[in-house]
């Protein structure tokens, strides 16, 4: 007597091999399952069936119900480990086409590390959730139908899960874009840097900790920029001191960069872009003689 059949179109073997363990509880009650397998189409399906021992109405609900969990249990799993992939390569292959293959493995593959828990805003779509939510859908699905065609199910039943993958992509596509602009932004940047000529052979920055900063040179002389003079008479509220000193970098270009006093919770972006331009130019203090005084009092860029 059949009770449930499941239908894949990739291979049968794994799902074959877990059906057949969690059966053995049944043929332990005296209760053989038979697990065949027959094709129809692009379709291999695996039946589940009770070759032996006699069936009461109640026995045949009990073991249909446990059959159901089971089956349940290993295509949750399936659809989250292995099916999950494919439907993402789908996404990427139809909505970004036009990204070249390199671009698009980039995509899948951060898109992956975001499904992963490495992106704060999946919180609520993370694997636990994903596979209860499945779980819970299949089982309601079993609930009326004797057979499941997995590809289908995923295709019908699990649309806001498919919506969920597509705005997750998105996402991951639209952080890969702003990450390709900044690169070439710091591709210009060093370019810039790069063919002109130095102004200063080694600078000092100290930066206080609310991010103002100050440019000496190796006696502690105060650098002056023109750049940086035009903004002087603005507001402390209207200057963005992180770009101010990018700027004032570049245009001095300096061979060497000595950065003191930074605080890794209010200047990491700006060192991170000053290391990004001035690539292996930069070293960062860990506390001198030099930087320690304006690193315990407020520094004015036009102290």
């Amino acid at each position: 007597m059949k009770l449930l059949s499941v239908g894949l179109t990739g291979a049968t073997d794994e799902i074959r091999v877990k059906l057949q363990k969690d059966c053995v509880a049944l043929a332990q009650e005296g209760f053989q399952v038979a697990i065949d397998e027959t094709s129809k189409g692009n379709y291999t399906f695996l039946g589940c069936n009770v070759v032996d021992g006699e069936l009461s109405f109640r026995s045949y609900e009990r073991i249909k119900q446990l059959l159901k969990d089971y089956v349940a249990q290993i295509v949750s799993e399936l659809i989250v480990a292995d099916e999950e992939k494919n439907i993402i390569r789908k996404i990427i292959n139809q909505n970004y086409h036009y990204f070249n293959e390199e671009e698009r493995t980039a995509v899948y593959e951060n898109t992956l590390k975001a499904l992963n828990g490495n992106k704060t805003n999946v919180i609520d779509f993370c694997l636990v959730d994903r596979r209860k939510q499945i779980l819970s859908r299949l089982t309601d699905y079993l609930d009326h139908h004797h057979e499941l065609v997995v590809e289908g199910f995923i295709n019908f039943r699990l649309k806001d899960y498919r919506e969920e993958l597509v705005h997750l992509v998105d996402d991951v596509v639209e952080d890969f874009m702003m990450e390709l602009e900044y690169k070439e932004f710091i591709r210009v940047l060093r370019y810039f840097v790069d063919i002109q000529e130095p102004q200063a052979d080694e600078v000092h920055i100290v930066i206080d900790p609310e991010g103002v900063f100050k440019i000496i040179d190796t006696a502690g002389n105060s650098i002056h920029n023109q750049y940086l003079e035009s903004y002087i008479s603005q507001s402390a509220d209207e200057i963005n001191y992180g770009d101010l000193l990018v700027t004032a970098l570049i245009t001095l270009a300096p061979q060497e960069i000595v950065l003191h006093g930074c605080d890794p919770q209010k200047t990491q972006d700006t060192v991170e872009i000053i290391k990004n331009i001035f690539e292996g130019r930069v070293t960062i203090c860990k506390g001198c003689s030099l930087c320690r005084p304006y690193v315990l009092g407020n520094i004015t860029p036009d102290n």
